[in-house]
């Protein structure tokens, strides 16, 4: 073992150029898996925290209960703390629409929530209350403290017969306290709901909820499923009702998928592969320069179980070697790594999973180079072996007949046979670089597809906007459809935007129901609404819309024997266009929601209407106009995933209806290619705004951009990382190739061949590795690439929807993949053409 530790040394020190070659090559492969790991576990850790400081750091969260249920959750063994206030109702400021979730007051609950008192105390009696400070600020109120405001007490409930009621009246309140939170929290992907408190014994002049939240705190963080499923069980409370905290659970839940996604498996399987055969490579240039004295060895009776022992030896040393230098290297590529794929610093979080990978990434390459290069090297015989070199021997014949040849096609046949001379090594490297090539060209050109194709590729919601590209609207959980308002001045700072083509103003309320027997609904929305759970009972969702006469025109298109609702006459009952569509998750398209109905029927609906500044129900009776093909759900106007039915009336008719005198939405048509670019302007337009929200083609691009941000950037550290690592492959192909072939290069010199021709020879052999590497993986990532829309395209036929994309080839990513490959072709120039420019003539062509 002594003996065979010292030779694997000597070795190792004699080649010092490829044993660190080895070391950085076993080294940055581990730097790759093992920061890949320590970045996306520090990031959540840091993500964590985050989430505690942003939305509280409880627990459980529970909502709706009664007084007696909260004692019970409070007895539970497990909980270490519980904190509740009762929810009241919600309170509108209808100047502006601006709603808010009304409840008592209670500093540990606040807390728990890590809201932060700015401004003032908690409330001490009736008529005071606690507001939060993003909502006066949408309210476009400032220095509010100890002013008194007006606000409508709004509550919506359903009565002991299943059927929507509404209660409310007007209050003032004076301002005794603001609470803040963090800008970030209004950003969660997940929505918020804006809050204000009162005090406990306060009299409200309507009926009440008289509903409590809160959260708890459990003894151990680790039984918060557990808990929860337990009390579900244990009290009969819905899951609806108490949860686990969802942010953090999102968090961790996110965490756990980006680990063992395929598109994870993919990228460690091919860096294991792109390393082996590096690590391959390197082995086996040491080896070509180690053949003759292993025979050496052999003739003098050293055995081969001894040469394969120092070939274990060595592999130990690379492995520990290779994995502590990969592991230091990862941990500072870690810290520049959180900050680029987080954007945020953050301890450096080394989890033992991480320590085991790197390790056995390291034993999976180094040991399988060592087995293939052991067995090739005790293959050979002795004789064979002693006699060896890798060098050029054969005398050159005919020297007069390459005097005569042009020195391009010398310079092409002997780039060419030093590609062959090791064909193993040279198809193991194409491979490799065309399979990194094929990833980097597939996922970049499938993400850009859906980055590009919005209504094409985006949710449900996204692809059915049709030619509006971007809508405003107030957000509903925080504004109240029938007073919140887009008023002439957004629309004409809207307008006034250079890329914005046309706005088109309209009216917008969720609120409304269908009052229907259960018979005249179809099975497949019954089975919906069985999914869901619902309560609905004679009364069911209604989305109410109020157009214009050119927006009418523009919609014309979509409706049933072409009946346009501006041209009728008018009638005892106010005339409608009817969706009678919605999207079925049970069938994963979509599908009509009455089973019978046709034009002339007429319809009983209710309405939220606004009556002496209250907002009342009532009741009213239309006729169908004029029926919307089931086309349009699908692909115009962005209201696909309401779970119920859709009317359309005249503006006119829908102001006089509501007494809504104030658009609600705007559809907003940008020119080409520019839709994010007016968003951001957009976003500073409405920023203050009454809560004002931005959706539109692009909304489900900004949630997956906020889910696989992180993880996209990771993956371009990745890929990058794994660039590195085939550019040191080539750079030592390219290099040995110059040591092997330095007795023919020397006779080139010697018969006048300048240096600079020669170095034509190096870029020549890597731009050939590269050129053949860019043809592989275009061919293969485009056959993968089309197949992808081929898949996607009959996912969204089968939805339902009618547009597709076309297959193509996705040039711009071949493009930079071969740029890409140009660039590593160059470095490898760059490391190897000194071999050149310090080769002697004369000692060059006097080798054997």
């Amino acid at each position: 073992m002594k003996t065979s530790f010292k030779l694997a040394i000597s070795y190792m020190k004699r080649q010092r150029g490829k044993t660190l070659a080895l070391l950085v090559s076993v080294g940055l492969s581990v730097m790759l898996i093992f920061s890949t790991n320590v970045i996306r576990d520090s990031g959540y850790e840091s993500e964590v925290q985050e989430v505690k400081d942003l939305y509280g750091d409880y627990t459980v969260r529970f909502d709706g209960i009664d007084k007696n249920l909260v004692d019970n959750l409070s007895k539970q063994p497990e909980v270490k703390s519980l904190s509740n206030v009762n929810y009241f109702c919600e309170i509108v400021n209808t100047d502006n629409g601006v709603k808010l979730d009304l409840n008592s007051f209670d500093k540990a609950y606040i807390d728990s929530l890590k809201y932060e008192f700015v401004q003032g105390r908690s409330p001490s009696k009736d008529g005071e209350i606690v507001i939060e400070e993003k909502a006066l600020n949408q309210m476009g109120i400032k220095n509010s403290l100890n002013k008194n405001m007006d606000f409508m007490l709004l509550n919506k409930y359903l009565d002991d017969k299943e059927i929507a009621q509404i209660d409310s009246t007007n209050k003032s309140f004076k301002v005794v306290g603001i609470v803040k939170k963090p800008d970030k929290y209004y950003e969660s992907i997940n929505g918020f709901k804006t809050q204000a408190f009162i005090y406990k014994g306060s009299n409200l002049p309507i009926k009440t909820e008289d509903t409590y939240k809160g959260t708890i705190y459990l003894k151990s963080e680790n039984d918060m499923s557990s808990f929860v499923q337990s009390m579900i069980k244990k009290l009969n409370i819905d899951w609806g009702h108490i949860y686990e905290n969802i942010e953090l659970l999102q968090a961790k839940s996110s965490n756990q998928a980006n680990k063992i996604n395929i598109r994870s498996i993919i990228n460690s399987v091919i860096l294991v592969i792109v390393s082996i055969v590096t690590t391959y490579n390197i082995f086996n240039i040491i080896l070509a320069d180690m053949i003759n004295q292993i025979g050496m060895m052999r003739a003098i009776g050293m055995s081969k179980r001894k040469i394969k022992k120092m070939f274990r030896v060595s592999s130990a040393i690379y492995i520990i070697l290779g994995t502590l230098l990969g592991m230091v290297a990862g941990c500072i590529f870690s810290y520049i790594g959180v900050f680029v794929v987080y954007g945020y610093s953050s301890k450096i979080v080394i989890e033992p999973l991480s320590i085991i990978l790197s390790f056995t990434v390291s034993i999976i390459t180094v040991s399988i180079s060592n087995f293939i290069t052991v067995r090739k090297a005790i293959k050979i015989s002795i004789i064979d072996s002693i006699g060896n070199s890798d060098k050029y021997k054969r005398k050159s014949k005919n020297i007069n007949n390459k005097i005569k040849r042009s020195n391009k096609s010398i310079l092409m046949k002997f780039v060419v046979r030093n590609m062959l001379r090791n064909k193993s090594r040279t198809v193991l490297t194409i491979i490799a670089i065309s399979m990194v090539g094929t990833m980097f060209i597939f996922n970049y050109s499938a993400m850009n597809l859906l980055n590009a194709n919005p209504e094409i590729f985006g949710g449900v919601g996204a692809r059915s906007y049709g030619n509006v590209d971007i809508t405003l609207s107030g957000d509903l959980s925080n504004t109240e459809s029938l007073f919140y308002k887009i008023d002439d001045s957004i629309i004409n700072k809207v307008k006034d935007e250079s890329r914005v083509n046309k706005v088109e103003p309209n009216f917008y309320n969720k609120g409304g129901y269908l009052l229907i027997e259960k018979d005249k609904l179809s099975n497949d929305y019954l089975d919906e609404l069985k999914r869901v759970g619902s309560n609905y009972n004679k009364e069911y969702p209604l989305l109410v819309k109020g157009y214009s006469d050119s927006l009418f025109k523009n919609r014309d298109s979509f409706i049933k024997d072409k009946t346009n609702i501006q041209d009728l006459r008018p009638s005892e009952y106010k005339q409608v266009i009817l969706v009678n569509n919605f999207y079925s998750k049970l069938k994963h398209s979509f599908s009509n929601l009455m089973s019978d109905v046709k034009v002339g029927d007429i319809l009983e609906i209710k309405l939220p209407v606004c009556k002496n500044g209250l907002e009342k129900y009532e009741n009213f009776k239309v006729q169908v106009a004029g029926i919307m093909k089931d086309t349009y759900i699908s692909s115009q106007d962005g209201d696909s995933t309401f779970k119920g039915g859709q009317i359309i009336l005249k503006e006119e008719d829908y102001k006089e209806l509501t007494n809504q005198k104030n658009y609600n939405r705007l559809f907003i048509m940008s020119e080409k290619d520019k839709l994010s670019s007016v968003e951001k302007e957009l976003e500073k337009i409405v920023k203050s705004h009454s809560y004002t929200s931005i959706g539109g083609k692009n909304e489900d691009k900004k949630l997956t951009d906020e889910l696989n941000g992180p993880e996209e950037r990771l993956n371009a550290i990745h890929q990058f990382l794994m660039f590195i690592i085939l550019s040191v492959n080539i750079i030592f192909i390219v290099r040995s190739n110059v040591i092997a072939r330095e007795k023919e290069l020397s006779i080139f010199r010697a018969i006048g061949m300048s240096s600079k021709s020669l170095k034509k020879i190096i870029l020549l052999e890597s731009t050939l590795y590269g050129l053949i590497s860019s043809i592989l993986s275009t061919i293969v990532a485009t056959i993968l690439y089309n197949r992808h829309i081929s898949r996607m395209n009959n996912i969204s036929l089968d939805g339902g929807f009618t547009n597709t994309v076309e297959h193509h080839i996705p040039f711009k990513y071949i493009i930079m993949f071969f740029i890409i490959s140009v660039v590593m072709c160059l470095i490898s120039v760059y490391f190897s053409k000194d071999k050149l420019d310090k080769s002697n003539i004369v000692e060059g062509i006097s080798k054997v």
